[in-house]
């Protein structure tokens, strides 16, 4: 008889253990699962916080050539002024502007590069 008691009490043991490391288990897969949602909404906002940089940089770089731009047609209005003023010739006037505008442009064509 002593034996049969003593299996029902290692059984009842045997359940303790299991039951115990189930919650253990159960704990650290919480844990594991808020963690996760944590990665998701730090993912989430690098993300959103890339694309407002991203934005930024794609506006900066349009005021940036719309700023040289602006400024090649002031030089090129600066030096048809002074050309005009020192009575050069129609034919030479137009060709130095010429030949300045395309250099102004290929400049600004190597900076997007």
């Amino acid at each position: 008889m002593l034996l049969f008691k003593r299996t029902k009490r290692d059984e009842k043991a045997e359940d303790v253990i299991p039951q115990s490391a189930l919650e253990n288990m159960q704990q650290e897969n919480d844990q594991l699962l808020d963690q996760i949602e944590a990665l998701k909404l730090d993912v989430s906002e690098l993300r959103s916080e890339n694309d407002r940089l991203v934005e930024q940089l794609n506006q900066s770089k349009y005021q940036r050539k719309l700023i040289k731009t602006s400024m090649g047609l002031g030089v090129l209005v600066v030096s048809y002024v002074l050309l005009h003023l020192v009575n050069e010739d129609v034919q030479y006037t137009a060709m130095l502007l010429l030949i300045e505008a395309v250099f102004m442009f290929m400049m600004l064509q190597g900076d997007d590069k």
